[in-house]
């Protein structure tokens, strides 16, 4: 094989591998055992991390035991614990599945995603109603 041919293809697949996505896999959650979360997790240019949530099934937070008022989404990182924000639940029109989603930037490289349950948003850690929680990646 020609040298020219094989660096501009070593490039190339080079330039997709890095490119590539983290799927985040997440266990059977014991406490909402019907949820179904997927995330991935991607870095971008500018060595920041795109992190992209996705739940499905998921309880309205009211009717958890003890109710709580919504869920928050945190990563794991090697700087501690760091809430990314709320995760809106909706239901849709021609479906009784609850469905939310959250994207986001990050400047920390996350290990692992944890999602609770929680009274407020703004909470500087995480309690302890965990809802779901990634294995480390």
């Amino acid at each position: 094989m020609n040298a020219k041919f094989n660096i501009p293809v070593l490039i190339i697949l080079l330039i997709f591998v890095s490119s590539c996505a983290t799927k985040v896999d997440f266990p059977v959650s014991k406490t909402v055992p019907e949820a179904n979360v997927t995330a991935k997790v991607k870095k971008d240019g500018n060595d920041n991390y795109k992190i992209d949530l996705k739940a499905e099934d998921l309880t309205s937070p009211e009717r958890l035991d003890p109710s709580r008022e919504m869920y928050v989404v945190w990563i794991e990182t090697a700087r501690g614990t760091k809430n990314i924000g709320k995760l809106n639940i909706s239901s849709g029109m021609f479906s009784s599945k609850r469905k939310g989603s959250l994207s986001t930037t990050t400047a920390f490289k996350p290990s692992r995603i944890i999602i609770t349950a929680e009274n407020t948003s703004t909470n500087n850690e995480p309690g302890t109603f965990i809802i779901v929680s990634s294995e480390n990646f």
